[in-house]
């Protein structure tokens, strides 16, 4: 007995085009950053708080994470979905690790910028 499905038509579509999936780790992440700082200034929380400076840490590291691994893995001839799954994976492992140590994060932050200050 065989099972027969088919996945939706965003993953075809995203399979027949290695052009989304190099956008979406190269630029795409970075662009959730826009309504990420609206929702920030609509909660009314400071530019350098603790939930501003965890979200961009989390944005930049899934962007740099991300970008590396999808145009390594452009070379190898995989499959758009391998990369599309790969790069899913990415962001879910930055976001538990910034999520379970988001004071230990902002503390590290927190004495970086007092030590530079000091510098200054």
């Amino acid at each position: 007995m065989e099972f027969s499905f088919e996945y939706s038509d965003l993953l075809k579509v995203m399979n027949n085009n290695l052009a989304v999936i190099q956008s979406l780790a190269y630029i795409g992440i970075l662009l959730l950053y826009i309504p990420y700082r609206f929702l920030i200034s609509l909660f009314k929380q400071a530019p350098d708080g603790k939930l501003n400076i965890i979200g961009l840490l989390y944005f930049g590291t899934t962007w740099f994470m991300g970008a590396i691994i999808v145009g390594i893995m452009q070379y190898t001839e995989q499959s758009v979905l391998k990369m599309y799954l790969v790069w899913i994976i990415i962001v879910l492992i930055n976001l538990m690790f910034v999520l379970n140590n988001n004071s230990l994060l902002y503390k590290v932050y927190q004495r970086k910028i007092k030590e530079i200050l000091k510098k200054e």
